[in-house]
């Protein structure tokens, strides 16, 4: 009994996170903004990285993106079989080291991009749950306070998430069977070993102020007090989203079949690009609220229940948590 009723309360906890997560971007809608301009950040920084390579693709003439196509000595155009359709086809042509140099710098940008724009989130968020009022510049401002580490961490993510991407790419392409399921299958542990070591680093960066080798240390032993509620929230607001979106089709549908089919669709879309927007902006909102609970073992709120681990700041290198009372410091060591 004790055990499923260990179950049943993270499983509370979790969804009270999940709805928690919704109320604090209805009580703080520039969270939106911020989402929304880094969506549209990113977006330009994958069009910088693709244009090369797209405009090489349609040129027959040389371009710095890509190789020149290989020919024969008699100038006819080198073949290659395609594994897929079994027939011959032009080989094709090779991205070049100034184009890969130039994915890797469009790919650390854009990860640079969600870094800052993910701390202003958390920070705002944190002082909503600890019983504070931020404004449209409080995370921004917090965020560039701390632009010099989130540069260093936005590098690093980004480094690791083109290795990863590149060898799942080799892995589809090259493996087969058995070989790989393997490959796959060990990609996905590093995946999920890399997202639990790294769950905790914003907070880490623009809370506690902390460089990332600290920030992926302690952040890795605060992600063991609350992975339950981590894996619980996440799938409440996958959930959430999915009403939304199924709720928002309804309201299309009926739209588009009773008054006009192009409005139904224009109306389909805003509203599911709206649930997509919110759904995004709570997964990083939930960061902080599951921080705040991590570090104090009670459930945050937007009447600021989180206000108590907030006497204990500032973090102080060499004296600790200032003020931290015995309770506090027992859950944050695990001892309690």
């Amino acid at each position: 009994m004790g055990f499923i009723h260990r179950i049943t309360d993270t499983i509370r906890r979790g969804w009270t996170l999940s709805k928690l997560s919704f109320s604090v971007i209805k009580a703080d809608p520039e969270l939106l903004l911020y989402t929304f301009l880094s969506a549209i950040m990113v977006f330009v920084t994958i069009g910088a990285a693709a244009y090369p390579g797209y405009a090489a693709e349609q040129s027959e003439e040389s371009h710095w993106a890509m190789t020149d196509p290989a020919v024969l000595e008699n100038g006819d155009p080198q073949m290659v079989m395609n594994e897929e359709t079994g027939e011959l086809e032009p080989a094709d042509r090779e991205p070049t080291g100034e184009y890969m140099a130039w994915i890797f710098l469009t790919y650390s940008a854009g990860a640079i991009i969600v870094v800052f724009w993910n701390s202003a989130i958390i920070v705002s968020a944190h002082e909503r749950l600890t019983g504070g009022d931020p404004t449209i510049m409080t995370g921004i401002k917090a965020a560039f306070s701390r632009i010099h580490i989130i540069i260093l961490w936005g590098i690093i993510a980004g480094t690791v998430g083109l290795l990863l991407r590149i060898a799942r790419d080799a892995a589809n392409k090259n493996s087969k069977g058995g070989m790989k399921f393997v490959a796959m299958a060990v990609l996905w542990l590093v995946e999920i070993a890399w997202w639990v070591y790294t769950f905790f680093i914003i907070p880490m960066i623009v809370l506690e102020k902390k460089g990332v080798r600290e920030g992926l240390r302690d952040g890795r032993s605060l992600f063991g007090k609350t992975w339950g509620e981590n894996v619980t929230s996440g799938l409440g607001i996958g959930f959430i989203t999915l009403v939304g979106i199924v709720f928002s089709l309804v309201v299309a549908g009926l739209i588009y079949f009773t008054i006009s089919p192009i409005g139904g669709i224009i109306i389909g879309v805003a509203l599911i690009g709206i649930i997509v927007l919110w759904a995004n902006t709570a997964e990083v909102v939930v960061v902080a609220a599951l921080y705040e609970f991590a570090k104090t073992g009670k459930m945050p709120n937007l009447e600021g229940n989180g206000a108590k681990f907030e006497e204990a700041l500032p973090w102080e290198p060499k004296s600790g948590w200032a003020n931290e009372s015995a309770e506090i410091k027992a859950w944050r060591e695990g001892t309690s």
